[in-house]
């Protein structure tokens, strides 16, 4: 289990999936091995020091930034002078990641790997555009501490364009994994995904998806699964779950309403499926901890 638990401190997390956090003046002279219950992104705009995880040891020089996984075990370890650094906290089971155009949305695939894709090991990467970068923290930073009339619609927007500027520089420094010509299965498979994330709602046939791409149903299932690491129902089960749980914390809608809104057209599938993925039920869920 991981050490710190981030839920439940910032309602922007909870309720958008996202949440920055400052320190600016960060001294930790010795090693301090934990983890977060969420995927942390650290953004060293300052200083130099070491990032350790799990058992691998990275030099940092700022401005650059880092990913630690759920659960993962790291620590900051300071030179001597002290570290600007702004934690990203991205709660990307409840809230999935966008897509972005190729090739960045294979560097973001490397950075928040989902579900069985291979996850790769990147170091410290350094950031180019670090006005950009720091405008965008700093903005998101202001929507956590102050979240009012309009946060959802901001902090969306943000987390799109701060993770947009991470697959810009694994891109631009070579860590972008290597891969041939993409397969004609390759688009196909990214086109039903992007489809997908922008009509998560509607009720839609294998088959359909499958004429949509021009592609065997059998087949086209079983590569959306090797490329995804999920199945194509367990795809719009998290989309639909995560945005039911915005809902849930975020209006006063009946939870049966906001189960149809949803995409669910059972009561009592919505709440299984719910429970399975979150691990409480809708009800525990809008009352919060």
């Amino acid at each position: 289990m991981p050490d710190a638990r981030v839920r439940g401190r910032h309602a922007t997390l909870e309720q958008h999936g996202v949440a920055a956090e400052r320190f600016t003046d960060f001294v930790s002279p010795t090693l301090d091995l934990h983890g977060v219950d969420v995927v942390l992104l650290t953004f060293v705009l300052r200083g130099t020091g070491r990032h350790v995880l799990d058992e691998t040891e990275y030099a940092i020089t700022g401005p650059s930034f880092a990913v630690t996984r759920t659960g993962e075990r790291h620590g900051l370890v300071t030179d001597g002078d002290a570290l600007e650094v702004v934690n990203l906290y991205l709660d990307v089971d409840a809230h999935p990641i966008p897509t972005l155009a190729q090739p960045l949305d294979r560097a973001l695939a490397a950075l928040l790997p989902i579900g069985d894709a291979p996850r790769v090991r990147l170091p410290q990467v350094a950031i180019d555009d670090v006005a950009a970068t720091r405008a965008l923290l700093e903005l998101l930073e202001r929507e956590t501490l102050h979240p009012g009339p309009g946060t959802g619609d901001s902090v969306a927007a943000l987390r799109r364009a701060l993770l947009v500027e991470c697959a810009r520089a694994i891109s631009a420094h070579g860590f972008l994994p290597a891969r041939g010509t993409r397969s004609r299965t390759d688009v196909a498979v990214d086109e039903v995904r992007a489809h997908l994330d922008r009509s998560f709602t509607e009720n839609q046939s294998l088959a359909d998806l499958a004429a949509r791409v021009h592609l065997e149903r059998t087949y086209l299932s079983r590569a959306f699964a090797a490329s995804t690491g999920e199945t194509i129902s367990e795809y719009v089960a998290r989309l639909r779950i995560g945005y039911a749980a915005t809902l849930l914390r975020t209006t006063d809608r009946s939870i049966a309403d906001i189960g149809v809104i949803a995409g669910f057209r059972d009561l009592s599938h919505f709440g299984r499926t719910f429970k399975r993925l979150l691990g409480v039920a809708p009800r525990e869920y809008r009352r919060g901890p």
